[in-house]
């Protein structure tokens, strides 16, 4: 595959993965094999239980969407990415209700009250710790990220550098950026000509360890497990005795697959490390492995959905599908971002 045809494949498999997601949120692991009668394959309407009631089968929620319109901030200023640029996308994504109302994460939320109102960022009571937006590790940084290493493929170095710029306009501490730059780090690898899946996992436990450094050094470090030691984790999980559905229970119950970065990217790499010869069935485990399942679906998407082969029928469907729903045309999408990428 060619990189168009390859950032496609990426943003197509996370939008999938959001889509998908959308239907089993909130729900635990045995509850969406109860609820739909085994696991989600397709797209399904969203129940009372998800926080995408009201969504059609296929429509995304603020993970891909803002994933989206950080991919049409980067278009309109030809490639170049800063912070200035990246806080007026998720401004102006925060200003299309059907998204920021029904969805914007905790921190997401606080962050651009902060940008709207710069009052709004610290107001501790008498007495109170100040905790702003910024000490918030959760997951909102990695589902987002994608676009760092689409405009970088194949050059792990650049691709942190813009995650840490994206991660810090919303997410500005240590976890994040480490969350952020696995993720951004294993999107980047993908998109290499002759990318494999063991280059997706080395690259994203390289992107962890480094961003967990850098995030000390150039952003602030606040209490939580460690992303890339929780990788590591789910490495050994995967790699350990039982069947595969055992492999993903384990994932969901020691892991976690929740709102904090140190589950759903530690999570996400556990999936993939499960289905080393399947990038397609990588998303479908992440939308089946409970809890914040849009997010850890649009995540591993974003990792493996280069490596995805295209002329797969199920995946082909799915693609049309998720465009037909959201009204995107992800492969024009793909190939102006294609042009505007900063080839090693």
């Amino acid at each position: 595959m060619n990189l168009q045809e390859k950032i496609s494949g990426t943003l197509g498999a996370a939008a999938i993965g959001d889509a998908m997601g959308a239907a089993t949120e909130n729900l635990s692991f045995d509850q969406i094999r109860h609820e739909f009668g085994g696991t989600v394959k397709t797209f399904e309407k969203p129940k009372e239980t998800a926080f995408a009631i009201g969504n059609d089968a296929g429509q995304v929620t603020d993970d891909f969407s803002q994933i989206y319109y950080l991919c049409q901030a980067i278009l309109k200023n030809e490639g170049v990415l800063t912070k200035d640029i990246v806080i007026q996308a998720i401004l102006d994504w925060s200003n299309e209700p059907w998204y920021f109302d029904r969805f914007a994460g905790p921190t997401t939320r606080s962050a651009v009250a902060m940008y709207k109102d710069p009052s709004k960022k610290m107001q501790p009571l008498a007495g109170a710790a100040t905790v702003d937006y910024a000490s918030k590790a959760t997951n909102g940084a990695a589902m987002k990220i994608a676009p760092a290493g689409i405009l970088f493929p194949d050059n792990i170095e650049k691709a942190m550098e813009a995650a840490i710029t994206i991660t810090q306009v919303t997410h500005d501490n240590s976890l994040a950026v480490s969350g952020a730059c696995a993720v951004a780090a294993a999107t980047s690898v993908s998109l290499a000509t002759n990318a494999t899946m063991t280059d997706v996992l080395s690259a994203g436990a390289y992107g962890a360890a480094r961003g967990e450094t850098l995030g000390k050094i150039k952003s602030r470090e606040v209490a939580g497990p460690s992303v890339a030691k929780r990788i590591g984790l789910s490495f050994e999980i995967a790699a350990g005795p039982g069947s595969k559905e055992e492999k993903l229970r384990r994932l969901s119950q020691i892991i976690g697959s929740g709102l904090h970065i140190s589950e759903a990217v530690p999570c996400a790499f556990g999936i993939v490390a499960l289905n080393q010869d399947d990038a397609l069935q990588a998303v479908i485990d992440a939308v089946n492995i409970g809890y914040d399942t849009d997010t850890v679906a649009t995540i591993t998407g974003s990792m493996v959905g280069a490596l995805i082969n295209t002329d797969d029928p199920h995946f082909i469907s799915l693609f049309d599908a998720v465009q037909k729903a959201n009204q995107f045309d992800l492969v024009e999408l793909a190939k102006s971002l294609a042009v505007l990428a900063d080839k090693p």
